[in-house]
């Protein structure tokens, strides 16, 4: 047998060693006649075993891997890895290159003068092909007595009396002058909708129809991108996050762009109609911190004093006659329709839409403050705010400062410093947090000015002052001898509040964002999301998000819609050889859809059972006749089967597929009766015409189970149909409480809510297991 048959292969030997752990079975600690175990003998005479025992974990992971971009971890991996040494770490670059000359071919390049002889050859032609398409001869130059500057020179100046010809002929209307080399500009529409953003012209064609925010270069390499209410919004990191996120939403800060959330701002001229207007947004008479600017407004946003809207964010300053409201995209030209016929009454009053003008970044997170302070440069802050402001950096855990609370700023361009910086502060002037809270809310931090500047177009156009390009602030980094004092001449107003338990949201203007996004994302405590996560933070915090938690809304009802259509299509891709969900789900439910929540036939079995004048424990004896009786065209309701039928019928008569079925039970008379059980259906046409009342409600499992989306919520351990009372909106691992827990929507009844013991029974779409499960009233 020759000598190369003998030897064994190197991946075999290295993956069996890597499964061999060696261990010792001397064990002196153990006292067989007194049974007794002395634990540090123990733990030394087993300290060789556990040394192995890590070192075999170590080669059983180092096993697989042969190329040193295989044994970084999942954050530090990049798709190119394996070809271009510049997408691994530094540290590990002269290993990548030694085995990428071992197995790639090296390509010849030209390099030095010869290349650059090839580019400008490659430039020439190309002109000489287009002067030449024009009709103009490419030698006529070259045979002219000038010489090549003289040339140049004479060109120059045609071009320039071509430029003053066109400024005679033209106005100062027809383009907007800049005051920076950048090219940002303020796009504010007065009393009308503001144009879209053109953006770079290599993209224009791209934002059609879906608005770029600022950062979505930035965003495009890194996440999963969806195109909704008319932006392109970053929806999820393209690497696996779930725990990850949770982490550092529990542990440090979450960093959202969220300027596609549009905001408008309204001037009111009388300022005895500012309150009425405060009013009416808010739905309630608002307090005097809030109307004079030194806390921001964040609940419901009404439309007309009573309909509840959206949930958003307003802040108001009654000095300066100015109220500026944030709300969510879907809603945004219904308000800011509203609001401009309210003030068309009013003098001097006009509305500004800065959806295009102002843009936002939320933290979410215990080091939120902590992040921004790295990267808060401020211009001309007093030394009192500067303190208290340092003093909140330096706290850990934020919910002791009130929801509402506001700061204003004017800062420095922070791409002047590379990284990001710790606020220079002395810490004998550190605060208690008590101290601190007695302090904000003592003394406001608005700055009239700030607001000012940041609220009107011409503020935001001066902010944009000699902004800085990327190639000024290479020339700058290079330069060791200039200060930040050299090259600083931007002044950026921003406003912070704070809007949720451990959130807080930054509002400067549009073309501000991204230099703001760049360096928060470099701090070391933060790591970005997008509105999947905070999704996910509501969900884990146990409140509702809009819109998938909330039915009886148009968004939320259109958004039920077209998660049953996708869902649909999604099963309709699957192989024969496997069930689909709705399939599966007619084996435990004959009306309801499995793809969504099926209010509809819901609302249809509820009213029907009033209808029929019987309840559910009758209908399930089974006393009635196992005929169907009629009564003219209609169905005589006496068994669950008659029942059922019935529903299906009335499925099909649909008077407006848009509208929701579905509201919210708020106390009001006509709901009262529905609440208590006293209501009468007189005939069955009526179903039809008719809201179902509900209320919201948060879940927990008891023992063990699991909670989806679109899950089935049951008043009886059986789970039929007549038992169904309702819908799980969102379902999931709540990894705050280490269990499944969910939002979902229930019917408003008495019997259900008060007298049921606060328990419930969930199923699955699709599964037949049932858990028992607990709820509250949101």
């Amino acid at each position: 047998m020759s000598t190369n048959s003998k030897q064994l292969n190197k991946k075999k030997t290295r993956l069996y060693n890597s499964r061999t752990i060696k261990s010792q079975l001397n064990d002196p600690a153990y006292d067989k006649k007194q049974r007794v175990l002395d634990v540090n003998s123990f733990i030394h005479s087993r300290n060789f075993e556990i040394r192995s025992f890590e070192q075999s974990q170590l080669n059983s992971k180092n096993a697989s891997s042969t190329r040193v971009f295989q044994d970084l971890p999942r954050v530090l991996r990049r798709r190119a890895a394996s070809h271009n040494v510049k997408r691994i770490p530094k540290r590990l670059r002269k290993r990548a290159k030694q085995e990428m000359s071992a197995n790639l071919p090296v390509k010849k390049m030209p390099r030095g003068r010869r290349l650059y002889k090839l580019l400008v050859r490659n430039r020439l032609l190309k002109v000489a092909t287009k002067m030449k398409k024009n009709k103009y001869d490419p030698l006529e130059n070259l045979l002219n007595k000038k010489n090549i500057r003289k040339q140049f020179k004479a060109i120059r100046d045609e071009i320039k009396k071509i430029h003053k010809e066109n400024l005679k002929s033209s106005t100062l209307e027809d383009f907007t002058k800049l005051n920076n080399s950048v090219g940002s500009r303020d796009n504010t529409g007065i009393n009308e909708f503001a144009p879209r953003p053109k953006g770079s012209i290599k993209y224009y064609k791209r934002q059609r129809e879906f608005v770029w925010i600022p950062t979505h270069i930035w965003h495009v390499k890194r996440f999963h991108m969806s195109k909704k209410y008319g932006y392109q919004i970053p929806y999820t990191p393209t690497q696996k996050c779930f725990k990850l996120m949770n982490r550092w939403n529990r542990q440090k800060a979450v960093c959202f762009d969220t300027s596609y959330f549009p905001t408008f701002i309204l001037f009111i001229g009388d300022a005895a109609k500012f309150a009425d207007i405060a009013k009416q947004l808010c739905g309630k008479k608002v307090g005097k911190q809030i109307l004079n600017g030194k806390k921001s407004y964040n609940g419901w946003v009404h439309i007309d004093g009573e309909t509840k809207l959206c949930p958003g964010f307003v802040y108001m300053n009654h000095s300066l006659n100015t109220i500026m409201v944030r709300v969510v995209p879907s809603v945004y030209e219904k308000l800011f329709q509203s609001y401009k016929e309210k003030i068309e009454n009013i003098p001097n009053s006009t509305i500004h839409d800065c959806r295009y003008a102002l843009g936002s970044i939320e933290l979410s997170g215990p080091l939120s403050m902590k992040c921004l302070s790295k990267i808060f440069h401020f211009h001309n802050i007093s030394p009192d705010l500067k303190n208290t402001w340092a003093s909140l950096s330096k706290i850990k855990d934020s919910d002791l400062v009130p929801v509402g609370t506001t700061f204003t700023f004017n800062l420095h361009d922070p791409r002047i410093w590379q990284r990001p910086t710790k606020l220079p502060h002395n810490r004998k002037e550190d605060q208690d947090i008590y101290d601190i809270i007695i302090a904000l809310n003592s003394s406001p931090r608005v700055n009239q000015d700030i607001v000012k500047k940041l609220s009107t177009p011409e503020g935001r156009y001066d902010s944009y002052k000699d902004q800085l390009s990327i190639k000024q602030l290479g020339r700058f980094h290079g330069n060791m001898n200039k200060k930040p004092s050299d090259i600083s001449h931007s002044q950026i107003p921003v406003l912070l509040s704070k809007t949720d338990s451990q959130k807080w949201l930054l509002i400067l203007p549009w073309h501000w964002i991204l230099p703001f996004w760049i360096q928060i994302t470099k701090v070391t405590d933060i790591k970005p999301g997008g509105s999947k996560q905070m999704h996910q933070f509501q969900f884990e915090n146990h409140k509702p998000y809009y819109p998938q938690d909330y039915p009886w809304s148009y968004d939320g009802w259109q958004f039920n819609k077209l998660v049953g259509e996708a869902n649909q299509l999604k099963a309709a891709k699957l192989p024969k050889s496997q069930v689909s969900v709705e399939k599966s789900e007619k084996n435990y439910s004959s009306i309801f859809n499995a793809n969504k929540c099926d209010w509809r036939n819901l609302r249809n079995l509820t009213f029907l059972l009033n209808y029929s004048k019987l309840d559910r424990k009758t209908l399930e004896q089974g006393l009635a006749p196992d005929f169907a009786q009629y009564d003219g065209p209609e169905r005589i309701i006496n068994s669950v089967h008659d029942l059922l039928q019935t529903t299906k019928s009335l499925e099909k008569d649909v008077t407006d597929v848009n509208e929701p079925i579905v509201e919210l039970y708020t106390n009001h008379k006509t709901q009262v009766d529905f609440y208590n059980n006293a209501y009468k259906i007189a005939q069955l046409p009526d179903i039809l015409h008719k809201k179902l009342p509900v209320v919201q409600i948060g879940l927990s499992v008891i023992n063990d189970g699991t909670i989806d989306d679109n899950a089935r919520l049951y008043s009886d351990p059986s789970a039929t149909d007549i038992h169904c009372v309702g819908f799980v909106t969102t379902g999931a691992m709540n990894l705050n409480v280490g269990k499944y827990s969910g939002i979902g929507t229930i019917i408003a009844q008495k019997w259900l809510i008060e007298e049921s013991g606060h328990k419930l029974y969930v199923r699955n779409p699709g599964k037949s297991k049932v858990y028992n499960v607990s709820f509250r009233v949101v």
